[in-house]
């Protein structure tokens, strides 16, 4: 069972994929993606998250090339609304190599884990923020409605959610802030969280994600996240249980 959880900048994927796959491990199978790339090479400890996402583009890649057929239409849509961009730049290069590591990794997990459940933080649903959020192309609501569509799915979705202003406080503070942020210019960090949110919406209103979604509010992190896991967890288990039972 794969599990993608979704959400802004800041959201607190990376910090509840964490706490949710310590809960889980005490009563069933669970990894992450990264451990199902990196734990077959030794490097399952490795945190740097350049390294990480480099690791994930090598390892994935033959899996990816390996796809190309039955990712085709997703592949062509997505370099489309790349292309719609004013020019080629080394953005450009990140997109196109988000593609790959996305799909890639995918791939990897759909071929060789069937027996546990894992958690995605960087999943094939997060290359609407590269195509739709920091690419700065128009698109509209028929697109987000096409690349939900077409772009392969997980079992279950987490959208985590925060308010904006939050979210903007906690992406200056982010010490390994996304590369379009870098500048920790607080105007445009506002711009691109603005267009991110109003794109997860659109995105989660698709037919096919409202099937699988779970919606979080994670609006603070200073009195921890006991309940928001206890929730995630429970939520997961349940989808679990009614897969044994069909």
């Amino acid at each position: 069972m794969i599990i993608e959880f979704i959400g802004s900048t800041g959201a607190g994927k990376t910090t509840l994929i964490s706490e949710v796959q310590r809960r889980l491990s005490q009563i069933t199978v669970v990894a992450t993606s990264f451990d199902v790339v990196a734990s077959p090479l030794g490097l399952r400890r490795v945190t740097h998250l350049t390294i990480r996402n480099l690791i994930q583009e090598i390892v994935g890649f033959p899996f990816f090339i390996g796809s190309l057929y039955r990712h085709k239409a997703i592949i062509v849509f997505i370099l489309r609304m790349l292309a719609r961009q004013a020019s080629f730049s080394f953005f450009t290069i990140n997109n196109l190599r988000s593609l790959e590591r996305k799909i890639g990794v995918d791939e990897i997990i759909k071929r060789r884990q069937h027996d546990k459940i894992i958690l995605v933080d960087e999943g094939p649903l997060l290359l609407a923020h590269n195509v739709f959020v920091y690419s700065g192309a128009h698109y509209t609501c028929e697109e987000i409605t096409r690349f939900a569509s077409l772009v392969p799915l997980p079992d279950i979705i987490i959208y985590i959610k925060a308010p904006m202003e939050i979210l903007v406080q906690r992406a200056l503070q982010r010490t390994d802030p996304p590369r379009e942020m870098r500048s920790r210019d607080r105007e445009l960090i506002e711009k691109h969280i603005n267009r991110a949110l109003k794109m997860f919406d659109q995105l989660i209103a698709a037919e096919n994600i409202q099937a699988r979604l779970l919606i979080v509010e994670n609006p603070d992190f200073s009195h921890g996240h006991s309940e928001i896991v206890d929730n995630i967890v429970q939520f997961i288990l349940r989808y679990e249980r009614a897969g044994k039972n069909t």
